[in-house]
C-alpha cells in the first residue's frame, strides 16, 4: 500500500479504535478493544490488515450474538449507541477505505 492510501485508512482504523474504547466493560467488549488496536497496529506495520480487520468483524458478531442470547436486554439497550456507532464506522468508514487502499475485506 502507497503512502496515500495508508493516510486515507489511517482516519478510519482511528475512528474505530476511538468508538471501541467506548465500550462498557466487560469479556466481549475487551475482544473488540483489543481487535480494534491490532487493527491499528496492523495498518501502521502496513502488514496483516485484512486478518485484523476480519477479527474485529467477528469480535463484533460475538458482541451481537452474546447481547441477544446472554444478557438482560435493559444492559445491551445501555450500551447500544455504542455498538451502533462502531458498527457504522467500520461498515460506512473502514471498509471503504480499505477497499480503496486495495485490501481485500
Amino acid at each position: 500500500m502507497s503512502h496515500e492510501d495508508f493516510e486515507g485508512v489511517l482516519p478510519a482504523i482511528q475512528t474505530i479504535e476511538k468508538f471501541a474504547g467506548r465500550l462498557p466493560e466487560g469479556d466481549v467488549e475487551g475482544h473488540i478493544r483489543r481487535s480494534a488496536h491490532e487493527l491499528t497496529l496492523a495498518g501502521e506495520q502496513r502488514c496483516g490488515v485484512e486478518a485484523a480487520c476480519e477479527r474485529l468483524t467477528q469480535a463484533m458478531r460475538q458482541l451481537d450474538e452474546h447481547n441477544t442470547t446472554g444478557r438482560l436486554r435493559r444492559d445491551f439497550e445501555n450500551e447500544a449507541p455504542s455498538v451502533t456507532r462502531l458498527l457504522e464506522a467500520i461498515q460506512e468508514h473502514l471498509v471503504p477505505a480499505l477497499r480503496r487502499a486495495g485490501y481485500q475485506v
